[in-house]
């Protein structure tokens, strides 16, 4: 792995420039990092874990083995690997993210173990604290997706969730996936396919179009699913925003 420099304890293994800072959204700390921290990291807001049905799609097709590799892309916050982290104790896990500021808070409540105070009175929410864990064999680091940090059929599990319809490049990204993925192993996918780039819904839309992408690359599709839903809470009032995900289970064959 190339680490350009280390910021905060997150190793980058992208060379992320200023101008790159300053484009992307998820580096704005006050409008996406609060909200990120209050979805996935304080369910008292809710009621109830925001995103559940992406877990409960996935968990069935977790690996029966106690040590595995496990990469989630696109982790933000950190709450889906921070819970394989937890279930596959002697498991190496590692939480890949584009933005800093996501790093950076996942690193703080589910490694260093901090007490985090997120404050949605504008929503009419209130304010919340969490008290952070301290996961040892968690670990998190800047990377993009199209051009990961890890060797060939190096992981066992590769997870990811609201991603792939904001790659530049989905097909590299997939192409990638499968290069790191082992053979045997599985890529567990949830996605609105809310795609924001008008030659991406061309290319892969409707979702049938994945799939024969999936085939192209090598995959074996294991599992498929275009009912999973999501409500993600907006405010106090209720509103919420309601996504329809495809959710896919794919494998490498272990001959490859």
């Amino acid at each position: 792995m190339t680490v350009y420099r280390t910021r905060k304890g997150i190793p980058f293994f992208h060379d992320k420039t200023e101008s790159e800072f300053q484009k992307d959204v998820y580096e704005r700390y006050d409008e996406m990092v609060i909200r990120q921290s209050a979805l996935h990291l304080a369910d008292e807001f809710w009621y109830k874990y925001p995103f559940q049905s992406v877990i409960d799609f996935a968990e069935k097709h977790y690996p029966l083995e106690r040590e595995n590799n496990i990469l989630e892309l696109g982790c933000g916050v950190g709450r889906w690997i921070a819970s394989l982290a937890q279930k596959y104790p002697k498991s190496n896990c590692w939480g890949i993210d584009y933005s800093y500021q996501m790093l950076k808070r996942a690193k703080e409540y589910w490694v260093d173990g901090k007490e985090i105070t997120i404050d949605l009175s504008k929503r009419g929410l209130g304010v919340e604290t969490v008290i952070g864990k301290k996961i040892s064999n968690l670990n998190f680091g800047l990377a993009k997706a199209e051009n990961l940090p890890f060797d060939d059929n190096s992981q066992d599990l590769i997870l990811s969730s609201f991603l792939i319809d904001r790659l530049a490049d989905p097909e590299k990204g997939l192409t990638e996936m499968f290069r790191v993925l082992n053979a045997g192993g599985k890529l567990i996918v949830v996605t609105p396919l809310n795609f924001d780039n008008a030659a991406h819904w061309k290319l892969y839309y409707p979702p049938s179009q994945i799939a024969i992408l999936l085939e192209k690359i090598g995959f074996e599709i294991l599992a498929w699913k275009e009912d999973i839903v999501v409500d993600e809470p907006l405010d106090g009032h209720g509103n919420n925003l309601h996504w329809n995900c495809l959710g896919f289970v794919v494998g490498k064959n272990r001959c490859m």
